[in-house]
C-alpha cells in the first residue's frame, strides 16, 4: 500500500505534466472520449482520466515491487524513504512556480 501511494503521486505528476489521460469528459454534452480528445462542445475535463491513468501505473509498479521486495530489502538503504516527500515538495514548487514568479 505504501508503494502504491508513493508511485501514484509520482505517476500523477508525470501524467499531469504530459497530459496523458486515459479518457476525458465533456460535461456540457455528456461526452466521454478515450485519451486526450476534446469534447465536441464546451470545456473538457481531464482530471478523471489522469487519476485512472496514474492508478493503473501505480498498481502495476506496486505489484512488481511486491514481487521483488524480498530481494531488494537487503541492499536498499532506508534513508531513501526521504526521497518521496522531498520529490513531492519539489514537484509542488514546480507546478505552482508560475503563481509566485509572475
Amino acid at each position: 500500500m505504501i508503494t502504491f501511494t508513493a508511485v501514484s503521486a509520482a505517476a500523477y505528476y508525470v501524467v499531469l505534466i504530459e497530459n496523458w489521460p486515459l479518457f476525458s469528459y465533456g460535461p456540457a454534452v455528456g461526452e466521454w472520449t478515450l485519451f486526450n480528445h476534446g469534447a465536441s462542445d464546451g470545456p473538457t475535463m481531464y482530471w478523471y482520466g489522469w487519476i485512472v491513468t496514474s492508478a493503473i501505473v501505480a498498481v502495476v509498479i506496486a505489484a512488481l515491487v511486491s514481487l521483488l521486495a524480498d530481494r531488494t530489502n537487503r541492499w536498499l538503504w532506508s534513508g531513501f524513504a526521504w526521497l518521496v516527500p522531498l520529490g513531492a515538495i519539489a514537484a509542488i514548487f514546480h507546478l505552482l512556480g508560475g503563481y509566485f514568479t509572475h
